[in-house]
């Protein structure tokens, strides 16, 4: 199943790596064309660090042998919106998600799009329940409270103009362009789950996400959801707070060139209403040592990146 997209959208600075950090790693197995240069490549890495450093869940390993089968299934980094991979036999150590990467022209205005893989699993019963959970109980109950994937994918967009920052902790002047680190952080947030898991919809109703400490953080009234028919982003009017200011949330479905947007505490809340264990709701870029600090944004144009949908079979 494929969000659909239309036109117009896609953090504590510094924790140190706390013990239990997901282990975020970006594959690019499937980076037929060497877009990912050395600068995206960086950038991916602090993407990572940002996400690992602050997600401090204990994610069981899957470790499919025997008549114990696990089949990862994608939507293809090279054209997700029309196909699917399997890697058969698919193993992912403890506390790691792998999400693959990879850049189509996808003939619209769209940034890019995102989401978590899915599977073919069988076996025992707790292979299965573990494979499917990563050992996340919420994840396995009749209205799910967590989640616990084993990665994903996200492709962006290979005809854009991007502004590629090697060191995310700067920033400096890129009208007409868009920001890579904020598509990249936006499609991340949607592989761990926002407007994809499981748990996000047990908290969406008309079209609001009534996650209890998102909706504290925002004077008790429950998130207001973009009325777009997928329930997958939030409203593009709705401000959170980052860096100690106010801004629209990164989940939102819009980004203007020349602006970076961070990952808000809405956001964040956000992640820890559908079950991850969210050390910070002020985590915005990576760095050894916690400098609160405020960016400029220049506007410009606006585009679309979206979601996919997470399916299983």
């Amino acid at each position: 199943m494929k969000l659909r997209i239309s036109l117009a959208t896609l953090l504590l600075a510094g924790l140190a790596s706390p013990a239990g950090a997901v282990n975020v790693v970006f594959d690019y197995s499937y980076d037929n064309t060497g877009f990912f240069s050395s600068d995206k490549r960086a950038v991916l890495n602090q993407v990572a660090q940002v996400f690992g450093r602050n997600l401090t869940d204990t994610l069981n390993a899957i470790t499919p042998s025997g008549g114990n089968v696990f089949d990862a299934k994608l939507f293809d980094p090279r054209d997700p919106l029309n196909s699917v991979v399997t890697i058969n036999n698919f193993s992912v150590p403890a506390d790691t998600v792998r999400i693959f990467v990879g850049s189509t022209a996808f003939g619209t205005q769209t940034l890019g799009v995102g989401g978590p893989g899915f599977e073919s699993v069988s076996g025992s019963t707790a292979f299965i329940n573990n494979a499917v959970s990563r050992g996340e109980a919420g994840a396995l109950l009749a209205v799910p409270t967590d989640f616990g994937p084993w990665g994903g994918t996200i492709t962006f967009s290979s005809t854009m103009a991007w502004y590629v920052d090697s060191d995310v902790r700067t920033l400096e002047s890129f009208a007409g362009k868009y920001d890579f680190y904020t598509v990249a952080m936006h499609e991340t947030a949607h592989v761990f789950g926002i407007g994809t898991a499981d748990s996000w919809f047990s908290l969406v109703s008309g079209h609001t996400f009534n996650g209890a400490k998102a909706s504290q953080l925002n004077g008790g009234v429950p998130l207001a959801l973009q009325n777009d028919g997928t329930d997958t982003h939030f409203a593009s009017g709705l401000n959170g707070r980052a860096n100690g200011i106010a801004q629209v949330t990164l989940l939102s479905p819009t980004i203007n060139s020349g602006s970076r947007k961070y990952m808000t505490n809405l956001d964040w809340a956000a992640l820890d209403d559908i079950g991850w264990d969210v050390a910070s709701l002020q985590a915005t870029i990576p760095s050894a040592v916690p400098e609160p600090g405020s960016w400029a944004m220049m506007l410009g144009g606006m585009l679309l990146i979206g979601g996919m949908v997470r399916r299983r079979i």
